[in-house]
């Protein structure tokens, strides 16, 4: 008996050991400060131009993140080119992934409403490679047929929505018409990944102004959807 309990608790042991030892792997933040270009900075800083602006500059010398840098100054004068009304940033290092996600808001020519442009980043500091859409689903094992049918239910929960508050009636507007009326030709397009510790965030911008006001419904969290 007592040499079961000795086994036992051996065994458990073993097993919290285990356990601790991945949370520690997993939890363990990548040390990027080799990286840096200027250690006094973070590896992420921002580039004021005016107060409501801050546009994200890495702190890495190397030839991919010149790169990126110098599409992200793009994206923002291209930003200027519309009525601007905010550009911001968030950005986040899960194990060795860079991730950042960028927030412009502007206003299209003949409009009243303001509309928002995301744009993503996703960097292997290992191999300093930047990752596709495709590359950031494979890590969470995600294929795009599933993410394209978690999208389509969102919509879907969406439309369902709608309908029970009374926005429209199906007859009116069925649901493909209501994500024609979104500009969602394809649920793959125009999706923003952001790893935000080791959790797979989506940002996807998709029309709200219709002839139903469905501006009254939807906010700007609409358009973040939380998928692991």
């Amino acid at each position: 008996m007592i040499k079961d309990k000795k086994v036992l608790i051996t065994i458990l042991i073993i097993i919290i050991a285990t356990i601790s030892i991945i949370y520690f792997i997993n939890n363990k933040k990548y040390n990027y400060t080799n990286l840096l270009d200027n250690n006094s900075l973070d590896i992420v800083y921002s580039v004021i131009y005016n107060t409501q602006d801050k546009v994200p500059r890495i702190n890495i010398n190397n030839k991919l993140i010149k790169e990126i840098n110098q599409e992200i100054d793009s994206v923002y004068q291209n930003y200027l080119l519309y009525s601007p009304n905010g550009f911001s940033y968030k950005y986040n290092v899960s194990g060795n992934i860079l991730s950042i996600i960028i927030t412009a808001h502007v206003i299209q020519p003949e409009q009243t409403h303001y509309d928002i442009i995301y744009k993503s980043y996703n960097i292997d500091l290992n191999e300093m490679k930047q990752l596709s859409n495709k590359d950031v689903l494979n890590i969470y094992n995600i294929t795009e047929e599933k993410m394209e049918f978690y999208l389509y239910h969102k919509f879907l929960n969406y439309y369902n929505e709608l309908l029970k508050d009374k926005y429209f009636t199906k007859e009116q507007c069925n649901f493909e018409t209501f994500l024609e009326e979104k500009n969602v030709d394809n649920l793959l397009d125009d999706n923003n990944y952001y790893i935000n510790n080791n959790h797979l965030e989506l940002y996807k911008y998709f029309n709200i102004y219709t002839d139903y006001n469905e501006e009254d419904f939807f906010n700007e969290d609409s358009f973040h959807f939380i998928v692991t």
